[in-house]
């Protein structure tokens, strides 16, 4: 069977933990691969802070970030590195982490291999940095993909659009 949305997939967490993705249905999610060594991190991470922050609190959630470790462009970290990058500052906490992955090549995981088939970039399906966005709607279908460099405007426009 040919998956039709993120939900049609599972994630393994940090803790070793499979989770699957329809535990998120009815929220969009904004779905991120990323190195906290990367020299954007700092840059990217208060971007999802201030996207956690409007969009996911005690009252509203209307989105999920989902952030996945890759190592393939950089330095490699341990789970411990990465536990210890969130809790050395809560506005790190932005959303809820899995387990490494790889974006590309033969180990890109399933779950990947979907979201560049529906939303391929400036260089077709391949993934060429951390910090590449993929995001679905409500109903778990990817709706749009970002770079980088996305400007935060530009971010939060697009993610309004699908949290009405």
């Amino acid at each position: 069977m040919e998956a039709k949305t993120i939900f049609d997939f599972s994630a393994v967490d940090l803790n070793g933990n499979e989770v699957s993705l329809s535990k998120y249905k009815g929220t969009p999610c904004l779905i991120v691969n990323f190195s906290t060594k990367d020299a954007a991190c700092e840059k990217v991470f208060n971007i999802l802070a201030s996207l956690h922050k409007k969009y996911h609190n005690e009252t509203r959630q209307d989105l999920n970030i989902l952030l996945f470790p890759c190592f393939q462009f950089g330095a490699s970290e341990s789970a411990n590195e990465i536990f210890a990058f969130f809790e050395s500052n809560s506005n790190r906490q932005v959303g809820d982490v899995f387990a490494e992955i790889e974006v590309n090549g033969s180990k890109c995981t399933q779950l990947y291999q979907f979201l560049k088939q529906k939303k391929r970039g400036n260089c077709g399906a391949f993934i060429n940095c951390n910090f590449t966005m993929f995001l679905t709607d409500r109903n778990g279908v990817p709706v749009e993909r970002f770079g980088t460099n996305v400007h935060p405007y530009l971010l939060e426009d697009v993610i309004d659009q699908h949290c009405r």
